[in-house]
């Protein structure tokens, strides 16, 4: 995937890494799990540009993003995936309010452990966090 947040390659690196990936998942039709920060418009040209064939199954992992990249994603067939972060009561906010949007098939439940930490008084999660995500989703 592309994250143009943190930057630990270059933008033009991570668009040549992110485009070989795209092209053997297409070549072995293996499905996509795709992290994106910072980077939308980068991403959605680099699968559009992947060739003549339909691609495989996307999910947009650890979903930060904005309800119109939400929503353009969706319209694409993809998946969104929400971790924790939609617990958490101001960073999670703007994700909550754009879930009634999102149908119910097209959302995956994930924790990106042992990443992002949600639960007070732990800086990593585990994959049974789901249940604590699937809960908030379920509000």
């Amino acid at each position: 995937g592309l994250d143009f947040n943190r930057n630990f390659s270059t933008p033009e690196d991570q668009i040549h890494a992110f485009r070989e990936q795209v092209k053997l998942a297409v070549e072995l039709n293996m499905p996509l799990f795709v992290h994106e920060r910072e980077a939308h418009n980068e991403l959605v040209k680099v699968l559009d540009e992947a060739g003549a064939g339909p691609l495989p199954p996307i999910v947009v992992h650890c979903f930060t993003g904005t309800k119109v990249e939400a929503m353009e994603y969706i319209q694409r067939g993809y998946y969104i995936g929400f971790t924790g972060t939609i617990c958490k009561k101001e960073r999670g906010a703007p994700l909550r309010e754009m879930l009634p949007s999102i149908p119910l098939e097209r959302i995956m439940v994930e924790t990106d452990a042992p990443f992002m930490g949600f639960k007070k008084g732990r800086k990593s999660s585990e994959p049974a966090d789901c249940i604590e995500v699937a809960r908030k989703l379920a509000e």
